[in-house]
């Protein structure tokens, strides 16, 4: 059976593009976010959730920490990476620690 080359071009972008999260290895959906500012609460989720859909956000009563919880394990291995040093909220220049959270 032989396959249209535009055929051949559409598997293997799809192939490509579902890839990157099947490389994960790790199981984890937690990150612990310290170093943070007060009632960053919206900014939090604006900024993490443009790597996959959030399933959970806890902020401690405090506002310097928080934990929160992906539905997938790459999105969280993803944020990890990227937002780990950054910073969060407008005007801000606090870097924060994003980090596989200890959970048992």
């Amino acid at each position: 059976m032989r396959t249209k080359p535009n055929q051949k071009k559409t598997i293997h972008r799809q192939t490509q593009q579902t890839t990157r999260k099947s490389k994960i290895k790790t199981q984890k959906r937690v990150l612990y976010i310290g170093n943070l500012e007060n009632n960053l609460r919206k900014d939090i989720l604006r900024s993490f959730r443009f790597y996959g859909p959030i399933k959970r956000l806890w902020v401690s009563k405090c506002g310097t920490y928080a934990f929160i919880e992906y539905r997938d394990p790459g999105d969280a291995h993803f944020a990890r990476c990227r937002l780990n040093g950054g910073t969060i909220g407008e005007g801000s220049d606090k870097k924060i620690i994003v980090d596989w959270a200890d959970i048992q």
